[in-house]
């Protein structure tokens, strides 16, 4: 795998760990302000978001590159009936 989806996967996974523990804190704080969880929650949301675009986007340019050699590689005649 390329070192970019790995930073894609872990930047997601990073804000997945981010938005279970911003949902479990109330549990041991109750005093907890609302505007802290819910600032918690948008922080992880957008790391979610940006993983998942760095992980997306990579995966489409090696795809669009593997299929642009394959169609290099094939000839017009074999593509034929």
């Amino acid at each position: 795998m390329n070192i970019m989806k790995w930073i894609g996967v872990v930047i997601f996974l990073i804000g997945l760990i981010v938005m279970m523990g911003y949902s479990i804190y109330p549990v041991f704080r109750p005093e907890m302000e609302e505007s802290t969880m819910l600032f918690g929650m948008r922080a992880s949301m957008v790391m979610m978001g940006i993983g998942a675009a760095i992980a997306l986007i990579t995966m489409s340019v090696e795809r669009y590159k593997e299929w642009k050699k394959m169609k290099e590689e094939i000839s017009e005649e074999d593509l034929r009936p």
